[in-house]
């Protein structure tokens, strides 16, 4: 009987060749990988996304927001395929530096702006057509805790018990928390943000004496 032991490496390194159909998908990095503009239809909202559990969520919003009579939320739809790779064209980047599906540019002002994370565009849309999200704190507060805690708990945890029925579970843990760890920090680069503790104030910073 053949070893399936898995044995971690001393220097982590992303594996293209095995671990299924998304290994030489998915990479430590972000960024563009061809050119490749994205179509832009004539509605004010453009929602690029896909038929998956998470991607319908956008779509589900939007058709209710359309069927209550809200003119503004008129939309077209793009699909991405995921599975082709076309989240790392330039364009979809371009909306979603993280090459996640769903990802929504809102046209209807002056600038266009981006929306991407299902979460983010489910409160965007409530908050921008004001329906699904109360006005009460009280209230506001436990919709947005429900869907933080879906968005956290309940759909990544369910994710992860579908990848570990066809991925080993130590081999899993192994390569995919170093990699996705690299790719976020990679992501704050490409937006200029901080991926460091800011340096302390001049005044919390210990005297020569104090050192």
């Amino acid at each position: 009987m053949a070893d399936t032991t898995y044995t971690p490496p001393p220097v982590w390194s992303a594996d293209t060749v095995s671990g299924g159909r998304f290994a030489s998908i998915n990479r430590p990095t972000a960024g563009a990988r061809e050119d490749k503009e994205l179509p832009v239809g004539e509605h004010p909202l453009q929602l690029y996304s896909l038929a998956t559990p998470n991607g319908v969520k956008a779509t589900i919003m939007l058709e209710e927001l359309v069927e209550a009579g809200h003119a503004g939320a008129e939309y077209d739809a793009w699909t991405i395929n995921i599975g082709d790779g076309e989240q790392f064209g330039s364009g979809f980047v371009g909306v979603n530096p993280n090459s996640k599906i769903p990802a929504l540019l809102d046209r209807s002002g002056p600038a266009p702006f981006r929306v991407f994370e299902s979460g983010a565009i489910l409160v965007h849309l409530a908050e921008k057509f004001g329906m699904f999200l109360p006005t009460d704190p009280a209230a506001r507060a436990e919709v947005i805790r429900l869907l933080l805690h879906h968005r956290k708990e309940l759909q990544s945890e369910l994710a992860r018990r579908v990848i570990l029925k066809f991925t080993p579970v130590l081999r899993f843990h192994e390569d995919r928390a170093p990699e996705r760890a690299d790719r976020i920090l990679h992501i704050l680069d490409e937006l200029g943000l901080p991926n460091e503790a800011p340096d302390k104030p001049a005044a919390d910073k210990p005297t020569d004496d104090e050192a």
